[in-house]
């Protein structure tokens, strides 16, 4: 994540006008200023996150400029550069990817990280209530090795975003479950996702078998009560 955080700013700046200033260093993924909820006049600080390290290197030789009479800082977000990761214990089979595009989907990001060993499941996870993907995703491999080796993508580019991966070794949330849009997908790494899928082609084969055997047994009991009419 290419993030620079501005501080100075007038309290009654913009967006735009933030925009405005540094819409020349490179592409602007986002800008955030906060801002006092009863007047909603600025903080006076915020982040600008752009999309390659070229734009933070231009944006921070914009310290010192005047945005509405005022000279701002500019400085190198915290906690923006990739941290090392430790070391996974020998049982790991997960890891924990964040800053990932809001757009992908399961394998799309499967997919990325196939290179690192073979993907037994992906998880994305959702807002609870807009039910759109937030971002960051859990990626089970088959092996540990995979594990190592996907590490090492920690800081790189998918899709576009520099993203920040890390080991995980907690359980998966019991109320965890797939959210609409995952359904859809059908993602070809989604084990879970396929073991639903054979239980409900399981239980459609059964309804059907059970409505056959109705029908039979209706069939059955209708040509039997023409032959009692018959016999009469």
């Amino acid at each position: 994540m290419y993030q620079v955080f501005i501080s100075g700013l007038p309290y009654t700046a913009s967006e735009n006008d933030v925009q405005a200033l540094f819409e020349d260093c490179g592409e602007i993924l986002s800008i955030k200023l906060p801002r006092y909820q009863d007047s909603n006049r600025l903080l006076g600080y915020g982040h600008i996150t752009f999309n390659d390290s070229d734009a933070i290197q231009k944006a921070l030789a914009l310290n010192g400029s005047q945005l509405g009479g005022r000279y701002i800082d500019v400085k190198e977000a915290k906690g923006t550069q990739p941290q090392k990761t430790g070391v996974p214990p020998p049982e790991c089979r997960t890891i924990f990817v964040k800053n990932l595009s809001y757009d992908l989907n399961a394998d799309q990001i499967g997919d990325s990280f196939r290179p690192c060993g073979k993907v037994a499941n992906v998880r994305m996870v959702y807002n609870t209530v807009t039910k759109n993907f937030k971002g960051f995703a859990y990626i089970d491999f088959e092996d540990h090795q995979s594990v190592i080796k996907a590490l090492q993508m920690n800081g790189k580019k998918v899709h576009g975003r520099q993203v920040q991966v890390d080991f995980d070794v907690k359980n998966p949330k019991a109320g965890y479950r797939y959210q609409p849009k995952q359904i859809e997908q059908q993602s070809k790494y989604n084990k879970e996702y396929q073991e639903i899928q054979k239980k409900k082609i399981k239980k459609e084969k059964v309804v059907q078998k059970v409505k056959k055997i109705k029908n039979f047994a209706e069939t059955q009991k209708q040509i039997s009560a023409q032959r009692n009419k018959q016999q009469i």
